[in-house]
């Protein structure tokens, strides 16, 4: 009786190990992504930035963490735009925020659907953002000036989705982070484009935002846990 009892135990036990999931509490990543910003000038260009990132994972599917960006943001034509305005923003921006990813959620070691999928994630967070701009149009053909700030600083909320490709370690914990994100950056102020001008016709009518489609790899060490 007791061999079979302690057949019994045995196999709940491995039951148990084979549902746990063995991971880091911290990661550090970079990544290199390609941004795009939708102020009141009408023509858009795509630009480079810099992504640098530091998270603490409260489970493996769910992180708090900083993040800073680098990159230039730029806008409009001297000769095409409207109102021959034209913008050349170099950024810093500096963010805190949340992600959750699927797994959290969903039993995907039911489904091998589920399973591929589990790092689908939102987030969002908060932070502010450092324009300064290194070529712009302050005064038009016909003598109007533009007013506005060549430096100024705003907050900014990024609204992140995207999917993280786990590549585990000998051990079984998830050793790096294949990340592919991208991000929604939502301003307050009117210091992306460098323009508030009060002129009806050129007036601002709507927030400053910008996006950021990113790759990024990430290394992940630090204290273990076991979810």
């Amino acid at each position: 009786m007791k061999k079979y009892l302690l057949i019994i135990i045995g196999c709940l036990f491995i039951l148990n190990v084979s549902g746990q999931y063995n991971y880091y509490r911290l990661s550090a990543g970079v990544g290199l992504g390609v941004n795009t910003a939708f102020t009141d000038l009408e023509k858009t260009r795509y630009n480079q930035s810099i992504i640098g990132n530091l998270d603490y994972n409260l489970t493996p599917f769910v992180s708090a963490g900083l993040e800073v960006q680098k990159g230039t943001l730029s806008g409009g034509d001297k000769e095409l735009d409207p109102h021959g305005r034209f913008f050349k923003n170099s950024y810093t921006a500096f963010t805190v925020n949340g992600k959750a990813q699927l797994g959290q959620f969903v039993d995907f070691e039911s489904s091998n659907f589920l399973y591929a999928v589990r790092g689908l994630y939102v987030g969002t967070g908060v932070g502010i953002i450092q324009n300064k701009m290194t070529d712009n149009v302050r005064q038009r053909a016909d003598g109007h000036i533009f007013t506005g700030d060549d430096k100024s600083t705003n907050i900014a909320i990024p609204i992140n989705t995207g999917i993280n490709f786990n590549i585990l370690d000998r051990w079984g914990y998830t050793r790096y982070i294949f990340n592919l994100n991208y991000q929604m950056n939502v301003t307050i102020g009117e210091g992306l484009d460098g323009y508030n001008d009060s002129a009806a016709k050129f007036k601002n009518q709507y927030p400053d935002f910008y996006s950021v489609f990113s790759a990024g790899i990430k290394i992940c060490f630090g204290p273990e846990g076991l979810y």
